[in-house]
C-alpha cells in the first residue's frame, strides 16, 4: 500500500511447524524506499494469531480475511476463520485500531492457503484448504462487493487446489498451479498414494459470462507444476486497472510419491531446465503477457536463493522496464551437494527404488542412475532475510524473440548511427579525418624562419629545404616545435601518418626551413586520396598526478600547484582528448609526449602538478615528466595572458546590450535548433527559450536535459560561428570561468586559456549582437570526448509556443542521446555496432581479461553485460533503459520542466558530481554521490508564479521578487502590490 508492505501473522515453517507462531498477531511494516522494517502498534479486536490468510488494501485501510489457528491447550483443535477484519490506517498513529466488519448474506466457509485478488472494487476468493470439510481442498469461488460488503458465490473451479495464486485482468480471474488432492493419473490411482501434488493447471474465469476455461500454456518456458509461488501484476503506468503482464517468482514443487521419473523423463518434461527441477524450491522468474498469453523467462545473472512464499513488490515502471523487490521466503541453498544424503535417507530411497521395480515402473535398474533422476527434497528448508532489487527487462531468450532489445539489435543499417565529416576548413569535425588545424588554412603569422623566434613559429607548418643528410625530406612539410638553444636549431615534428606512428622529430637549422603556404581544401582531398593510413592526429591520453588533498580545477593545479607535504599522497587522474587542436597545441602535445608509449593510435603525456626543484630537473627518472610539466604550465600561462584581453573586450561588448535592447531585437521567444555534429541519422532538438536566459542556465537547465547530457558533469563552451575563417578563429569562447571537471585541463588545447563568463551573458544578448536574423553558434560538451553541436537561433513569433510554456519548451527532436564518456563519436559508432552485430565484441573472463572476440546478440549474457556497462551504467542514461536509439519527447519535456525549476548548480563542483550504477543484468546496486541541489530560499532566485529558476528579471520597483515573464508579473501584481509599495516607502 503506497510505498509500504504490511505483514500479519504466519508460522515457523522451517522448524516443521505449520501452526501460527506465538507472535502471529503482530503487524509489521516494510518501508520500500528506506528498506526498513517497523513494528506497527495496534489496538481493538484483533484477528489473533493465524496462518494461511491474506490482507488487501481498500481506500487507505487494510482488510484481512481467512486463515487458520490451532488451540494448543487440551485437545488440539483447528479453527478456520470467516470474519472480515479491518485495520484502520487512515486514523492518527502511532496506534492503529482493529475492528470486525459486518458482512451481508452468507459468507464462505473458513479456509487457509486460498487465493485472493482485489479487482475493480471487489475482492475475489478462490479455493483453499479446510480439512474439516470432505476432500480438504476446495474449489469454490466467492466475491465480496466492497461497496456494501456483501458476499456472493460464483461458479466452482474445475479443480480443487490450495497454495495457488490468482490475478485479474481483461475482466477475467486467472488461476495458476497450487496443490490438489485429485491424482494426476487416475488410471494408476491405487499406485499413486499421493495426497496433494503440485499441479500446472492454468484456468481463467470470465466475469462477464461466469464461465471457467482452461488457458493454453504458450511459449517454450512454461510454469510447470508449481505451488507456493509469488505473483506480481505489472502495469504500464500507475493507476491502470488492467495489468499489461504478470511476473511469477520462485515456488515449490511436490512431484508426489512414490511416482518416479527417469532422467530421460525429466529432460522430456522440463527440457534444458531439468537440473533446476531436481530441487523442490524454484528460482525462476517468468513473465506472462496479458495480450498474447505467452510465457517468457526473466533471468537475473547473479545467484538468488531458490525460495517459496516470498514477498514481491513493484518499485517503478517506465519504458517497459520494471524494478521490483523480492523479500524473504524460505528455500534451500543451491550450492549444497543435494546428493549427499544421510544413510537413513539413502536406505529409504533404496527401498522406494526396489518397490518401483517390483511394481513394474519404468525406472533405471541401477540405483545411482535412479537417484540422478529424482527431485531432491531431502533438505531442511532455510529462511532467507535478503532483499533483492531486480530489474525486469529482457531475458537471454531464444534468437529472434520480440522485445525492445531484439528490435534494437535488428535495427536497419541506415538507421544506425554513423560518423560523417565535412571536408571544409570551418567544419567542426575536420579533426576527425585529417591532422590539421584551422590555423593551417590561414595565412602564417610570419614570412621567414629566423633563429630564436619560438613565440611566432611554435606550431607553424614549415617546409624542409636544402637538407643534405635527409634529402628525402626536402619539400616535405612538418610542424615547428621548440627552439633548441644548445644546438641553435628548431625541433620539427614529422607527420605521424608518414612515420609508422613513431613520434619522430628532427633538429633543423633555420636556413633549412621555409614557411609553408596555407593549406587549401584541394590539398586535403589529395592527402586523403593518396594516403592509405589514418591521417588524424591521434587521441592524447594525459595523466595528471596531483596532490590527493586538492579539489581545485586541474588547470589551477598545473599553473599554481599545491605543495605536496612530506608523506602526502599523489593521485593520478587520466583522461583522453579527442578534439581539434590549435597549431600551438599540435606542437605542444608532440613535445611533451612520452616517446616510449606513443603511436599512431594514441599518444601519452604525463604531467606532475608540483613545484620542482633543481634536483627534480636533473634526476633522470623524473627529468622528462618535469620538463613536460613545466612546458605545459608555461603554455597555459601564455594562452591565458593572450586570451584574457580578447575575453575582456568581448564581455564589455555584450554588456552594452541592455534588457530593453534585447527585448526589442528578440521579442518574447527565440527558436533554437541544436544538432550533434558528425553523426547520421541526426541527433537534433528544437525548442524555444526566453531571451533573458543566461548561457549558463541554457546549458545546465535546457540544453543538457533536451540533448540527454549530464549537467554540471563535464566542461563546456559556446562561440559564435562565422563563414570567414579569420573571424571564426578570433571568435571568443563563452563558458564557466572555473571548472573542476577533469576535462577542463584540455581547454588550452583549442578553446583557449580563458573564456567569457557565461553567467553574465544571455542568449538574447548574443542574438542581438548578430547583424543577421539567424545566429549560428557552436556548443561543445565534454572537452575530452569533444561532442560538438551546431546551434541555429532565430526569432520566434510565438505561434507554435504552447500557452502554458514559461521560459523554455521542447517542440520536437530525433535520435536518443549518446552515453557519457563513450569516447567520442567514433567509439560511439563502434559501441552501437557491437550491440547490433556490425562489430565483434570482446569476450572477457571473470578477471576482465579479453579472451576472444565474437559477435553476440541479446540471447547472450555477454551482450547484456556489455550493454549494461557501456550504456546503462553511464550517468546520463538512467532514464533511457530501453532502446538507446529511440527519443521519447514526453520524457524529455518532463526533464526540462524539472530542470528549469531547480537551482542552477555552481560551476567548480563537477568533480563531486558522480553517479554510478552497477547494472548487472537483473540486479542493481546504487552508489550515488551526486551533489544535491539546495532548496531555493531567495525570492529573487525563482519566479513567484511558476517557480522556474532561469531567465528571471526582478521587479524594477522593489527588487525583492522575480518573474520569468511579463505575463507572470501582471498575474502576481494583486498579491505583490502592497508588499512592493511598502518596500519602496521604506527606502525613501
Amino acid at each position: 500500500m503506497g510505498d509500504k508492505i504490511y505483514v500479519h501473522g504466519g508460522c515457523d515453517f522451517c522448524e516443521n511447524d505449520i501452526l501460527p507462531s506465538s507472535d502471529g498477531d503482530e503487524v509489521w511494516e516494510f518501508n520500500i524506499t528506506k528498506r526498513q522494517w517497523r513494528h506497527i502498534k495496534t489496538a481493538g479486536k484483533s484477528p489473533g494469531p493465524r496462518t494461511g490468510h491474506s490482507m488487501f488494501p481498500w481506500k487507505g485501510d487494510l482488510y484481512l480475511w481467512g486463515g487458520m489457528m490451532e488451540e494448543r491447550s487440551g485437545t488440539p483443535r483447528r479453527y478456520y476463520f470467516t470474519k472480515l477484519y479491518k485495520l484502520n490506517m487512515t486514523g492518527k498513529g502511532p496506534v492503529y485500531k482493529w475492528e470486525v466488519v459486518k458482512t451481508r448474506s452468507q459468507e464462505p466457509i473458513g479456509r487457509e492457503e486460498y487465493a485472493g485478488v482485489l479487482y475493480k472494487g471487489k475482492y475475489y476468493v478462490h479455493a483453499g484448504n479446510n480439512p474439516n470439510v470432505e476432500g480438504s481442498a476446495l474449489k469454490d469461488t466467492w466475491v465480496l462487493n466492497l461497496s456494501n460488503f456483501k458476499w456472493s458465490p460464483l461458479r466452482d473451479g474445475p479443480v480443487t487446489r490450495h497454495c495457488h495464486c490468482m490475478w485479474a485482468g481483461n475482466n477475467k480471474l486467472y488461476v495458476l498451479g497450487g496443490r490438489t488432492d485429485i491424482p494426476q493419473d487416475p488410471a494408476n490411482f491405487s499406485l499413486m498414494n499421493v495426497s496433494n501434488p503440485s499441479i500446472e493447471d492454468f484456468v481463467s474465469f470470465d466475469l462477464g459470462t461466469k464461465t471457467w476455461k482452461y488457458e493454453d500454456l504458450v511459449g517454450k518456458y512454461r510454469p510447470h507444476d508449481l505451488s507456493e509461488f509469488t505473483v506480481l501484476p505489472l502495469y504500464n503506468k500507475d493507476g491502470d486497472d488492467e495489468p499489461s503482464s504478470v511476473v511469477i517468482w520462485g515456488g515449490y514443487r511436490d512431484p508426489g510419491r512414490p511416482k518416479t521419473m527417469t532422467l530421460a523423463d525429466m529432460k522430456a518434461k522440463f527440457g534444458e531446465e531439468h537440473e533446476e527441477f531436481r530441487l523442490p524450491y524454484k528460482k525462476r522468474l517468468l513473465r506472462f503477457d496479458m495480450k498474447t498469453n505467452v510465457w517468457k523467462p526473466l533471468k537475473p545473472t547473479s545467484p538468488i536463493l531458490p525460495k517459496a512464499q516470498s514477498f514481491m513488490c513493484r518499485l517503478k515502471s517506465e519504458n517497459g522496464i520494471t524494478h521490483f523487490l523480492i523479500i524473504g521466503g524460505y528455500g534451500v541453498d543451491p550450492d549444497h551437494d543435494t546428493r549427499d544424503l544421510s544413510e537413513k535417507t539413502r536406505a529409504e530411497a533404496h527401498r522406494l527404488h526396489q518397490d518401483a521395480i517390483a511394481l513394474g515402473h519404468q525406472v533405471p535398474a541401477d540405483f545411482e542412475s535412479y537417484m540422478n533422476g529424482q527431485q531432491l527434497s531431502n533438505h531442511k528448508p532455510q529462511y532467507s532475510n535478503k532483499v533483492y532489487e531486480v530489474l525486469v527487462t529482457e531475458s537471454f531468450g531464444e534468437r529472434g524473440e520480440a522485445g525492445w532489445s531484439w528490435n534494437f539489435f535488428k535495427t536497419c543499417a541506415d538507421k544506425l548511427p554513423g560518423v560523417e565529416t565535412v571536408l571544409h576548413p570551418a567544419s567542426p569535425t575536420l579533426h576527425n579525418i585529417v591532422d590539421l588545424s584551422l590555423d593551417d588554412f590561414l595565412q602564417p603569422p610570419c614570412d621567414l624562419v629566423v633563429a630564436d623566434d619560438q613565440n611566432n613559429l611554435f606550431g607553424v607548418r614549415v617546409k624542409f629545404d636544402g637538407l643534405k643528410g635527409r634529402q628525402d625530406l626536402n619539400g616535405e612539410v612538418g610542424r615547428c616545435g621548440r627552439w633548441l638553444n644548445k644546438t641553435g636549431r628548431y625541433e620539427v615534428f614529422l607527420p605521424l601518418y608518414e612515420n609508422g606512428g613513431k613520434l619522430s622529430s628532427i633538429s633543423v637549422k633555420p636556413e633549412n626551413l621555409l614557411i609553408a603556404d596555407a593549406v587549401t581544401a584541394l590539398e586535403v582531398e589529395e592527402l586523403l586520396a593518396y594516403t592509405c593510413s589514418d591521417t588524424r592526429f591521434p587521441p592524447a591520453l594525459i595523466n595528471l598526478a596531483r596532490s590527493s588533498e586538492s579539489d581545485r580545477p586541474p588547470l589551477d593545479d598545473i599553473i599554481d600547484p599545491i605543495p605536496i607535504a612530506k608523506g602526502g599522497g599523489i593521485v593520478p587522474i587520466f583522461d583522453t582528448y579527442r578534439g581539434p587542436l590549435s597549431k600551438e597545441a599540435h606542437a605542444l602535445l608532440r613535445t611533451i609526449a612520452n616517446p616510449d608509449i606513443g603511436n599512431d593510435q594514441m599518444i601519452a603525456c604525463s604531467l606532475l602538478a608540483q613545484k620542482f626543484s633543481d634536483e627534480d630537473r636533473r634526476n633522470p627518472n623524473t627529468k622528462k615528466m618535469t620538463e613536460s610539466s613545466v612546458f605545459f604550465s608555461e603554455f597555459v600561462r601564455d594562452r591565458k595572458a593572450k586570451d584574457s584581453v580578447r575575453v575582456a573586450s568581448f564581455e564589455a561588448s555584450m554588456a552594452k546590450f541592455s534588457d530593453l535592447m534585447v527585448d526589442e531585437v528578440c521579442g518574447k521567444w527565440l527558436k533554437v535548433v541544436v544538432k550533434l555534429d558528425g553523426i547520421h541519422p541526426p541527433i537534433r532538438r528544437e525548442f524555444v527559450v526566453r531571451p533573458a536566459m543566461t548561457l549558463r542556465a541554457l546549458h545546465d537547465q535546457v540544453l543538457c536535459p533536451v540533448m540527454g547530457w549530464k549537467s554540471n558533469y563535464h566542461c563546456y563552451a559556446f562561440r559564435k560561428v562565422f563563414d570567414d575563417l579569420q573571424k571564426l578563429k578570433d571568435s571568443c569562447w563563452i563558458g564557466p570561468r572555473t571548472s573542476t571537471a577533469l576535462d577542463s585541463m584540455f581547454m588550452p588545447l583549442y578553446v583557449g586559456g580563458c573564456v567569457a563568463n557565461d553567467k553574465q551573458i544571455s542568449i538574447g544578448q548574443l542574438y542581438a549582437s548578430e547583424e543577421s536574423d539567424n545566429l549560428k553558434v557552436q556548443w561543445v560538451h565534454d572537452f575530452g570526448d569533444w561532442y560538438s553541436h551546431s546551434i541555429d537561433i532565430s526569432r520566434c513569433d510565438g505561434q507554435d509556443v504552447p500557452s502554458n510554456a514559461n521560459v523554455a519548451c521542447l517542440i520536437g527532436g530525433a535520435g536518443l542521446n549518446i552515453p557519457e564518456d563513450a569516447g567520442g563519436i567514433f567509439l560511439y559508432e563502434q559501441l552501437i555496432g557491437k550491440l547490433t552485430h556490425r562489430f565483434p565484441m570482446e569476450i572477457s573472463d571473470e578477471n576482465d581479461n579479453c579472451v576472444s572476440r565474437d559477435f553476440t546478440d541479446p540471447s547472450s549474457e555477454h551482450w547484456w553485460g556489455y550493454f549494461n556497462t557501456e550504456v546503462r551504467n553511464k550517468p546520463n542514461m538512467q532514464r533511457s533503459l530501453g532502446n538507446p536509439l529511440e527519443f521519447n519527447l514526453d520524457l524529455a519535456r518532463i526533464d526540462v520542466e524539472a530542470a528549469i525549476r531547480r537551482p542552477t548548480q555552481k560551476s567548480g563542483r563537477e568533480n563531486q558530481n558522480v553517479h554510478s550504477l552497477d547494472y548487472r543484468t537483473g540486479l542493481i546496486h546504487e552508489k550515488d554521490k551526486k551533489v544535491s541541489a539546495s532548496q531555493v530560499k531567495d525570492a529573487t532566485k525563482l519566479c513567484a508564479v511558476c517557480g522556474v529558476t532561469v531567465a528571471l528579471r526582478k521587479c524594477s520597483s522593489c527588487k525583492s521578487v522575480a518573474y520569468c515573464s511579463r505575463e507572470h508579473q501582471v498575474e502576481h501584481w494583486k498579491e505583490h502590490k502592497s508588499i512592493c509599495k511598502a518596500i519602496q516607502k521604506s527606502k525613501k
